[in-house]
């Protein structure tokens, strides 16, 4: 499938550990890392990256499965999921 190939293509940037710090404990052991937010958030998109790029395989892996019917596979048309998502808005 073309999709697979490109999410496939993505490669995430790679984190910088020269500014990691570990704590370490009485015994000698690392207890703790210690960083600064830019490499935090570098790290928190790789694993949103990541659980993105397992979803979408998991739904092209269904589609696949189906035949390649969007129906069959669960997928629901966007006018649907944009008046639930209106709905969902007006009740709150």
């Amino acid at each position: 499938m073309e999709a697979e190939v490109i999410m496939s293509a993505q490669v995430a940037r790679p984190v910088s550990v020269d500014k990691v710090q570990f704590v370490v404990g009485s015994e000698g052991k690392p207890t703790a890392v210690l960083l600064d937010i830019a490499t935090w958030e570098r790290i928190v998109e790789a694993l949103e990256d990541a659980e993105d790029l397992a979803i979408a395989r998991q739904a092209l892996a269904e589609l696949s499965a189906a035949g390649g019917d969007l129906a069959k596979a669960g997928f629901r048309p966007w006018d649907q999921v944009r008046a639930e998502l209106i709905s969902d808005d007006a009740k709150e």
